[in-house]
């Protein structure tokens, strides 16, 4: 299993990750503790996202901030988000556009689906629409965490995302869950979904997501790792 998971590469932690996996009241108290870093972080996300072509080294700035909030209980929220949106930049931009071009085929497979409603192709379309989507959501995620928290190639990103899809099933749920309730919570009470969001709405979203994400990653990643290191040691 730890082959499979490093995928022959030595998952370098990006700077001092000494955070175990934490509970309910350590997720509420690191929020609580931090809600106006967080606000901050999401409207440094949403200026940086103005450009477009910026949105996933934006993300990988803001998931770089959360992850290491969850697993230390503090962040230089300014640093970290610019250290990671330069260095990740193009590794960023290539999930930006494979993740992308799935959620598109998504919305493709689910419009057909919705255009043949009244016929067996319609529920095929509609259910593999939905398939893809999932894979979209919790592949893309899992990846955005992975690329700014470990120095790995861009293929070993993708590869362990992949896998701790799988592996971390309850934080998957829990992911779709999160972002099930995110769409409906925009579409119910736009517009005024719409200035929660650009206050503090995505960065909520993420910061639960990297605490959910952390879980899988301490398990599968981070902790054998740690192990192998010592064990190394003469």
């Amino acid at each position: 299993m730890k082959n499979r998971i490093f995928s022959g590469e030595k998952p370098e932690p990006t700077g001092t990750q000494t955070g175990n996996n934490r509970g309910v009241l350590d997720y509420i108290r690191i929020f609580w503790t931090h809600f106006w870093q967080l606000a901050f972080l999401n409207i440094v996300f949403c200026l940086a996202c103005l450009p477009v072509v910026t949105i996933p080294a934006a993300l990988a700035g803001m998931n770089r901030a959360c992850i290491k909030l969850v697993q230390e209980g503090y962040v230089l929220v300014g640093l970290e988000f610019r250290d990671a949106f330069r260095k990740e930049f193009g590794k960023s931009l290539g999930l930006g556009v494979l993740f992308g071009g799935l959620l598109a085929g998504s919305y493709y497979l689910l419009s057909l689906g919705l255009s043949n409603g009244g016929n067996p192709y319609g529920l095929l379309f509609s259910g593999g629409g939905l398939c893809l989507l999932a894979i979209a959501v919790l592949w893309g995620q899992y990846s955005f965490v992975l690329l700014p928290s470990l120095d790995l190639p861009l293929g070993a990103i993708l590869r362990n995302g992949w896998s701790l899809a799988f592996l971390g099933a309850p934080s998957s749920l829990g992911i779709l869950v999160l972002k099930a309730a995110g769409v409906l919570f925009m579409v119910m009470l736009s517009p005024i979904s719409l200035g929660i969001a650009l206050f503090f709405g995505v960065a909520f979203v993420q910061y639960t997501i990297c605490f959910l994400v952390n879980f899988p990653l301490q398990k599968w990643i981070l902790e054998p790792f740690r192990r192998s290191q010592q064990e190394s040691k003469p």
